[in-house]
């Protein structure tokens, strides 16, 4: 008996994506494309058998009606701010990390199912906030925070600073930093207030630089805190306290950290293709952020698709305010970017003011946080000028992408997927958000 392999027709893709340069090339730093390091190490070298195609050429109609429910989205209230922390009861976790219920419920419940007889079935393991807390990627290592800090100097460019002798690119790519958040937490900031400056300390910086070039990695961080005379002011912003009764503060620059989606249940039924259920709890979750210094969360997730990970903005919202967390919403299609880049960038210049320069630590969520929250936490980088900013008069590609943007784009797309995820920014789309970013901040700054 012989058998026959039968092949599916090849899918007829627009014929102008292929001899489309920009929409080609953007598509390979896209973590969906099929021979991305993604698909390498999921697939082996020969990448994904199916080719990818954007969303955008294979269903344009589709991902227009996206975008108009995107743009209803976003027309709804944006901030929740929390102005006035509160200080939660502790919680009693049940077996999904959920609340308990009373005793007297429970004692009801545990009385019939006695009674039951017991099925024959195999115990569905599911992830709960108990015994997986939800898993945060800080975006810079904490070791790293001071030593940034110390270097940012103001830039006259479109960025908000300069980093004269490294950026965070070479930094995360000179030493594998553990990625995980440490066992001991580090100390949140007791008060908000404007720092009175920004200094840099040339001697740290030139023994980093030969650090970094030697390849070996600096391990002498504590040195931030030697009293070096080499330092220059750089920025000096107005304090609303008593500059005379308090001692001169260390700049110290918030985090950004992703995270999935707090309080997310998937997969309840049994796994799926390999993969447990998911049974988190929004207090615990948010508990959590807050136990890492969190002051605002940026939520990339409509009420339909909260509703659907089973964390409704009905409870969403209550659980972030009872833990004194702010919440800024980016309503945002899977797959897809933010609106436009001039929306983004209010955004990221309000919780930059408001939270970043203040020592504040942020944190970005969709579903994973890969994907959407990583174009977000890219375009924060790229705001504050974490990755440096590429000098003007470079080529150009075909269809107008400059070479320099390019290049800008592919070190803070590394640095995302180095710190949570080698999936992260996922498609074309954002891909192509991240470039229409750089150049929106190139118009502002007269670049």
């Amino acid at each position: 008996m012989s058998l026959t392999l039968v092949l599916p027709p090849p899918l007829d893709f627009p014929s102008d994506f292929s001899s489309s340069l920009p929409t080609t090339l953007l598509a390979t730093l896209a973590s969906q494309h099929h021979a991305s390091a993604y698909n390498t190490a999921k697939y082996g070298p020969a990448g994904s058998p199916l080719r990818y195609v954007p969303l955008s050429v294979h269903l344009p109609d589709h991902v227009r009606e996206l975008q108009a429910r995107q743009r209803i989205a976003a027309n709804e209230t944006a901030w929740w701010p929390c102005e006035t922390p509160q200080e939660p009861p502790p919680l009693v976790l049940g077996p999904c990390g959920m609340t308990a219920l009373d005793s007297t419920t429970l004692r009801d419940q545990l009385a019939a199912a006695m009674q039951d007889q017991l099925a024959q079935s195999t115990p569905v393991p599911l992830k709960t906030s108990l015994t997986h807390p939800i898993n945060i990627s800080p975006i810079i290592p904490f070791e790293l925070i001071p030593l940034i800090s110390s270097h940012l100097q103001l830039s006259a460019g479109p960025t908000l600073f300069d980093i004269p002798s490294f950026a965070l690119d070479r930094l995360t790519q000179a030493r594998q930093h553990d990625q995980s958040i440490p066992r001991v937490l580090p100390p949140v900031p007791t008060t908000q207030m404007v720092v009175t400056q920004l200094r840099t300390r040339a001697t740290v910086g030139e023994a980093l630089k030969a650090a970094i070039d030697s390849a070996v990695s600096p391990p002498a961080l504590p040195m931030l805190h030697s009293n070096s005379s080499s330092l220059s002011l750089s920025l000096t912003v107005t304090m609303a306290v008593d500059e005379k009764a308090l001692p001169e503060p260390p700049f110290t620059i918030g985090n950004i950290f992703l995270s999935s989606c707090p309080g997310k249940k998937v997969r309840l039924q049994g796994p799926v293709k390999g993969r447990s259920g998911v049974c988190r709890d929004l207090d615990s979750d948010f508990r959590r952020m807050k136990d890492l210094g969190v002051g605002c969360v940026v939520c990339c997730l409509d009420d339909a698709e909260l509703e659907f990970l089973g964390a409704p903005w009905r409870l969403y919202e209550p659980a972030a305010r009872g833990v004194g967390i702010s919440v800024l919403r980016i309503p945002t299609p899977e797959g897809l970017a933010p609106p436009s880049p001039a929306a983004l960038d209010a955004h990221i210049t309000h919780v930059i003011n408001g939270y970043t320069l203040r020592g504040v630590p942020l944190l970005v969520h969709c579903r994973g946080g890969v994907g959407r929250a990583g174009v977000v936490a890219c375009c924060w980088m790229l705001k504050l000028g974490l990755c440096g900013w590429p000098s003007a008069g470079d080529g150009q590609l075909a269809g107008g992408v400059r070479t320099d943007t390019l290049q800008l784009v592919e070190r803070v797309i590394g640095i995302v997927r180095r710190r949570r995820s080698i999936k992260a920014v996922e498609t074309y789309e954002q891909v192509q958000f991240l470039v229409d970013f750089v150049e929106y901040l190139k118009s502002k700054g007269g670049v």
